[in-house]
């Protein structure tokens, strides 16, 4: 009996024996084919390595070439700018020039009351509306003028009758008077007017202008207004003084 079991032991042991190498080529199978996948894997980084640092040489030279562009646009852009304000102050400098000749020489058109010395003047500062100079045609105003009994500051405004109302659509800023006299005054920017368009005046001190009455159409305003502002003709005092002041605009306007 002994024997018998010895012998069972003695066959399974040789059947387990049998059994192993299989096994274990089984297991050595895939330790190789799990090398062969670390070294891809292995390749695959290293290319993958390779190919980032040329896509970083790549955006290194994008950015340098970016760089470059940037400042050539500048460059450009600095020139142009440059040359822009150059033509300008060239352009406005001959404007200018034209305007002095023009009003000096008395070749701009006139809206406005004669320019003589007039016996009456205001006993303060007020806003003149001017009915009866209305703007004949569109055209640019370049400048104002006056005969002034005093010096002081001047401003100069534009209002549009729009739906029965007097619109402020532009107001000069006010411009000194150096002298008394006849005396022609240039805006500093020139204003575009349209036909039918009216010309107020603030004067900033006492007997600067003077007037007649029964003669003109020019009413007035203790307050002075600004830009937007809308005036109704009937708040307008003084329409039986029918006053004429020694003032006006000069500009040009379109031909006939």
């Amino acid at each position: 009996m002994l024997r018998v079991s010895l012998l069972m032991s003695v066959m399974v042991l040789a059947l387990w024996g049998c059994q192993a190498p299989p096994d274990l080529k089984k297991l050595q199978d895939e330790n190789g084919a799990l090398e062969q996948q670390l070294g891809q894997a292995n390749r695959d980084i290293s290319k993958l390595k390779a190919d980032k640092v040329l896509l970083q040489q790549d955006v290194a030279e994008l950015n340098r070439v970016v760089s470059v562009l940037g400042q050539e646009k500048n460059s450009r852009v600095t020139e142009s700018t440059n040359l822009r304000g150059e033509v300008r102050q060239f352009v406005q400098a001959r404007i200018d020039s034209l305007k002095t000749f023009l009003l000096a020489s008395d070749l701009l058109d006139y809206i406005g009351g004669e320019l003589v010395e007039r016996s009456n003047v205001d006993k303060q500062p007020l806003l003149l509306v001017d009915l009866y100079n209305k703007v004949p045609r569109n055209g640019t105003l370049t400048g104002v003028g006056g005969y002034f009994q005093a010096t002081g500051n001047i401003s100069v405004k534009v209002l549009r009758p729009i739906a029965g109302n007097l619109v402020v659509v532009w107001a000069s800023q006010p411009i000194a008077v150096p002298e008394r006299g006849v005396q022609r005054l240039t805006f500093p920017v020139t204003v575009g007017v349209e036909k039918g368009d009216l010309l107020a005046y603030h004067l900033g001190s006492v007997g600067m202008v003077g007037f007649d009455t029964g003669t003109g159409d020019t009413r007035y305003l203790n307050d002075d207004v600004m830009v937007g502002a809308s005036l109704k003709p009937s708040s307008l005092q003084g329409e039986n003084d029918k006053r004429a002041y020694s003032m006006g605009v000069f500009g040009l306007l379109n031909s006939l």
